[in-house]
């Protein structure tokens, strides 16, 4: 639920947890998801990412 885009806080309801430190316990994320979020969501991963499309497109020169 929470890589489709829930709320903990809403998951942690849900399943009914006190602590949001046990909701926690099932929050475990995948690396390459890690990535993905990672990629979509920091500017400077943003321009990273824009400057190798643009590297591989011949647009610029990667260096």
């Amino acid at each position: 639920m929470l890589e489709g885009g829930a709320d903990i806080r809403f998951i942690q309801a849900l399943f009914g947890h006190e602590s949001l430190e046990t909701t926690q316990i099932y929050t475990r994320i995948s690396a390459a998801k890690l990535a993905e979020i990672h990629v979509a969501t920091h500017p400077g991963a943003r321009l990273t990412h824009d400057r190798a499309a643009l590297a591989s497109e011949g647009a610029i020169e990667d260096g």
